[in-house]
């Protein structure tokens, strides 16, 4: 028996037993189509915008039929201040569970409650839309939501261009956008994203013109960027403005072109960006960790090497950073809602953090790692380690000493391979004279060796600064902790004679 007619006696089969549940199956996907509504309603509610932007979703109609159910809905975008009011409708095919006969039409035979197909509606607020990317659905969306309750989807974002009418310089374009999401009945789950390509150029103004009497501003901006990838995942937590969740970023290749008005062009180039983040909770406290490499790094032509960049805050009190976030969104929204609103307002805003938060921080052993920060080629790299965290309730008196005890760890870590360096110094003035280059690097290492600060070898000058059992090391020698006091006193009596 063929394979196509097996398929179409499953289909048959599915499809009558399924139809005991189609209607029943259509009120509850009625019921939670709207909870949908009225959560993502909620979201927007909590943020707590209401009084310069008010975004509302409704539901216009809900036609239902034995298996599909047609809806039409609306969003309504209200700026009170402007006295302005956007509407942008959608229109979207509901297909009842348990088996969707859209689902199986592609031989998805997963019982489903329902799945959603549907596209942006033409009004006077999305026909520029409609204009803009010449596309009959600029925007469509498809997805199923489970027994569970879980939903899983796509958005897709019809390629397109846009060009300043009153600077036809500037321009974007860019390919199809689309958007996954994989998530529970309360939107928390992963969410992705891929573009294969935008392209930006950026000109001076009309008003400008050619007129600009700095010859090394900036005249024009190109950027190209490539095989862009973003997947997220989060889940909310007891605090209002923190999710934990994991993310990560990759792009195969960006590069930017800017042109002065003398003529001079620079261009930069990075090719596989991979990058990820972590944010998670430890009780009440916070830890972001963040690491990201670019396998390679181009200046005006030249190769300078693979950038690493990987580090950790961890320890970080929850409440102060909650307020922190709060803190920002206060920023922008005073900013955006208020043009007469000056530095001194902002700088009340965060001063404020500080007094209320700042030390709650501070007191409860946060710790700051780079592991590393470097940039490497196929000769060695150049790099910096990183590790310090404080002490519970630290006190910085030099006059009690105990210095060394208000930290739980420190270390310090250089590495500078010298042919790297050299070639990076080289690279970066092509002019200078090589050998002068290299003279000087070996020059400065030696220098630095006799002072005790460096350990130099014939290929690389190392620094090792660690705190091990309550003695600081700087290379394998201790540092009397009066020593460090002394200078720091000297430091620090010296920026406050600057200051007067």
């Amino acid at each position: 028996m063929k394979k196509s007619v097996v398929a179409l006696g499953v289909i048959v089969a599915l499809g009558a037993v399924s139809v005991g549940g189609a209607w029943f199956t259509g009120e509850k996907a009625q019921t939670e189509y709207l909870r949908q509504i009225e959560l993502a309603n909620q979201k927007f509610q909590s943020l707590g915008l209401s009084d310069s932007v008010n975004l509302v979703y409704k539901n216009k109609q809900f036609d239902r039929s034995f298996f599909t159910s047609q809806v039409e809905d609306e969003v309504v975008i209200s700026l009170p201040k402007e006295g302005q009011v956007f509407t942008i409708p959608f229109s979207t095919k509901l297909y009842h569970g348990p088996f969707p006969l859209n689902q199986l039409e592609k031989f998805n035979f997963v019982p489903t409650m329902f799945s959603a197909q549907g596209v942006i509606g033409k009004n006077e607020t999305t026909q520029p839309l409609f204009d803009l990317l010449k596309s009959d659905k600029p925007i469509q969306y498809q997805a199923s939501t489970s027994y569970s309750l879980a939903t899983k989807g796509k958005v897709e974002l019809a390629a397109g261009e846009v060009t300043d009418p009153n600077s036809p310089q500037n321009k974007i374009a860019w390919s199809n956008i689309n958007i996954g999401f994989d998530v529970d009945k309360d939107r928390a789950g992963k969410y992705d994203m891929t573009l294969d390509e935008v392209i930006a150029d950026l000109g001076p103004n009309s008003a400008d013109g050619e007129d600009s009497q700095d010859a090394t501003a900036v005249k024009s901006v190109k950027t190209k960027m490539k095989g862009m990838k973003l997947d997220a995942s989060f889940n909310p937590t007891k605090w209002a403005y923190i999710y934990t969740g994991k993310g990560s970023y990759t792009t195969e290749s960006f590069e930017m072109t800017s042109t002065d008005y003398a003529g001079k062009t620079t261009s930069l180039i990075e090719k596989g960006l991979k990058a990820t983040s972590d944010i998670s909770l430890n009780g009440d406290f916070v830890n972001l960790k963040s690491e990201s490499a670019v396998d390679s790094f181009v200046l005006d032509g030249k190769e300078l090497g693979k950038l690493t960049n990987n580090s950790e805050l961890n320890h970080i009190e929850a409440n102060a950073v909650n307020a922190l976030i709060e803190a920002v969104f206060t920023v922008f929204k005073s900013v955006r809602d208020d043009k007469n609103v000056n530095n001194e307002m902002v700088s009340e805003i965060l001063s404020s953090w500080v007094e209320n938060h700042g030390m709650a921080i501070f007191n409860n052993q946060p710790q700051i790692k780079l592991n590393p920060v470097s940039i490497s080629d196929d000769q060695g790299k150049v790099s910096l380690d990183l590790n310090v965290a404080l002490a519970k309730d630290p006190k910085f008196d030099l006059m009690a000493g105990s210095l060394y005890k208000q930290f739980t760890d420190f270390a310090v870590n250089i590495h500078v391979d010298k042919a790297t360096a050299e070639k990076l110094m080289t690279q970066l003035d092509p002019e200078a004279d090589k050998a002068l280059i290299k003279a000087q690097i070996e020059e400065q290492a030696k220098q630095a060796a006799a002072q005790n600060i460096v350990v130099n070898n014939d290929k690389n000058v190392t620094l090792n600064l660690v705190l091990e059992k309550g003695e600081l090391k700087l290379n394998g020698q201790v540092i009397p902790e009066e020593q460090v006091q002394g200078v720091l006193f000297m430091l620090i009596m010296g920026a406050a004679i600057q200051a007067k």
